[in-house]
């Protein structure tokens, strides 16, 4: 079973939490938030992770643009008119400017294919707990890291973009939530590692001027100018509730006037129904699951199927058929009244005590490292437990592989 690739971890001292600000992660509603074992995953199965995530980056990005020119598919994406020009312009002028992503998968161990669950291609979370948290339980635990160059890559990609674009000062900002913030500090100092200026700034402090740029008062009459918006505020959300703000954005940035990291694009690439339309463009590839816009357009709706809104999040409005005939689980939460999109059932690994194993894949934009969490259930949301990952090496008398279980 998978608990043969289980290994005790340690319990970090409070000290530790408290130098690095972490603290969110160990104290109060999340103290049983990180887990108390850690995975261990083989080299071929981590370069296995990485080489799949790379090859979909590819086919989800080249789906992006075929949506992008058709008014039928464009339409099944919930986007509105208004959406479509900033996003256009982006696909066109910022398409290297993806700074960071995360792709979450089923299997992925012990022979089992890795099949992409969805996209967290805007506002990724996990950063903090994959880049300190968990090389730190794996140096107490003894256990020899995976591969974790997430903070090296997402650099280059900071210096890229400043070699490219220039002018590499930036306002970061968030709406409050402390995941975000410790998220978007990770961005932040990465960013001051590969040169640049960055000020985390409040939202409502920022002036979103559409002839100067974006500016913050230091005194009367004394502004002080960016040229990046540094954001872990979700596109979709900008354009939804915000529809004004958006405006100025795109005004902003298609006169040269701003650029806002991650680009606007990524608004098509965190669409779940961007799944859809990738499985339509390669269908039976091995790495996607069917997934439709009704669940009868599946191959096999009687082997069950999960209905996810297209820009659902932390497991929100989620429902889980096992058999195609009723809801086995469901979940309720903000995003009802958006489109759906139903997904093949996935094969996800567990343990004795009937956790499932999501690994994730950092794209920054290459696949650079993984994470992982863990949930008992069928339906993993914003409970479900940090599981550090480190390396698994088999005995020199060989033995089978461990054994697994699936849905």
């Amino acid at each position: 079973m998978v608990d043969k690739r289980l290994k005790d971890a340690p319990e970090l001292k409070e000290s530790f939490f408290n130098k690095r600000g972490l603290n969110y992660y160990a104290e109060g509603e999340n103290h049983d938030y990180l887990s108390d074992e850690v995975l261990l995953l083989t080299k071929e199965e981590e370069a296995d992770a990485l080489r799949v995530s790379d090859e979909l980056y590819d086919i989800l990005r080249a789906t992006l643009k075929r949506c992008l020119i058709s008014p039928d598919r464009l339409a099944n994406m919930g986007l509105t008119e208004r959406a479509l020009p900033l996003v256009q312009w982006s696909v066109e002028n910022e398409w290297e400017d993806y700074l960071v992503g995360r792709f979450d998968f089923a299997g992925g161990i012990g022979g089992e294919p890795l099949k992409l669950l969805e996209i967290n291609a805007d506002t990724c979370s996990l950063l903090p707990e994959t880049t300190a948290i968990m090389p730190e339980v794996l140096r107490k635990a003894g256990v020899k890291p995976l591969t974790n160059g997430v903070l090296a890559s997402l650099e280059n990609q900071f210096s890229r973009v400043k070699n490219a674009r220039g002018n590499a000062i930036a306002a970061a900002t968030h709406l409050g939530h402390t995941d975000d913030q410790l998220n978007l500090d990770v961005l932040i100092k990465t960013a001051k590692a590969a040169g640049w200026k960055v000020d985390e700034l409040e939202l409502p402090n920022l002036v979103f001027d559409d002839e100067n740029g974006l500016l913050i008062e230091m005194g009367e009459d004394d502004f002080s100018r960016y040229y990046y918006l540094l954001k872990f505020i979700p596109w979709d959300w900008i354009i939804t509730e915000e529809p004004q703000l958006w405006d100025l954005l795109e005004k902003m940035t298609t006169e040269h006037l701003l650029r806002v990291l991650n680009p606007a694009w990524t608004l098509l690439l965190q669409n779940k129904a961007l799944l859809a339309y990738a499985w339509q463009d390669n269908p039976g590839h091995p790495a996607l699951l069917p997934t439709a816009f009704d669940p009868a357009d599946l191959p096999n709706p009687t082997q069950g199927y999960v209905r996810k809104p297209v820009y659902g999040r932390m497991g929100e409005n989620v429902m889980v058929s096992l058999n195609g005939r009723g809801a086995d689980a469901e979940t309720r939460g903000d995003y009802g009244a958006q489109i759906n999109v139903y997904q093949q059932l996935a094969p996800f690994n567990r343990d004795d005590e009937d956790y499932a194993y999501q690994l994730s894949t950092f794209m920054t934009p290459k696949a650079s490292g993984l994470c992982c969490r863990r949930q008992e259930g069928l339906i993993l949301n914003d409970d479900a437990e940090f599981v550090s990952l480190g390396l698994y090496t088999q005995n020199r008398s060989g033995g089978s592989k461990p054994g697994w279980k699936f849905w």
